[in-house]
């Protein structure tokens, strides 16, 4: 038997949350998968490893941000992920939704957005496509739109008066 490595079943595994009793409430509740517990510059190494210059492998914005140099740690990531949670969900209408793509935490949806003729609630996610990681979807009928930059949560907190009228 001539046994090979599967490189995406291997990041599967390693991003894989495991299973919880209720669904998670918050963005720390998921954060059980190996990417989020190893020591950082072994996930970091496997990431590079598997990543190569061709590929795009599902990860969390913020293993992207690392990897790049963008970020100092895992634990500042993790501490403003709580931080976006923590002044979304003190808010009336914010609702965090813990699943959206392998290796990712989740997001939130704004629930008095979440009308017709809409089809999808305003919601904001995580991104490593800029140093202010948080983008911001209108609520839409057909296709997305371009997502609003808004820096960290700071930002995020000025612009919500805006985002919470759309």
């Amino acid at each position: 038997m001539h046994l090979e490595p599967v490189p995406r079943l291997e990041w599967s595994l390693a991003t894989e949350i495991h299973p919880l009793a209720d669904e998670p409430a918050r963005p720390a509740a998921l954060r059980n998968s190996w990417v989020h517990t190893a020591p950082e510059e072994q996930v970091l190494e496997l990431f590079r490893r598997l990543q190569g210059a061709q590929r795009r492998l599902p990860a969390p914005w913020w293993l992207r941000a690392l990897d790049r140099g963008e970020l100092p740690s895992r634990a500042k990531a993790f501490e403003f992920e709580d931080e976006v949670h923590t002044l979304l969900t003190g808010r009336p209408g914010w609702v965090f939704v813990p699943w959206r793509a392998l290796g990712e935490i989740g997001y939130w949806e704004y629930g008095p957005s979440d009308r017709g003729p809409m089809k999808a609630p305003t919601t904001v996610l995580f991104t490593d496509q800029h140093p202010g990681w948080v983008h911001v979807f209108a609520a839409h009928r057909d296709t997305s739109p371009l997502p609003v930059p808004v820096d960290r949560a700071p930002g995020l907190l000025s612009a919500l008066p805006q985002i919470e009228s759309w």
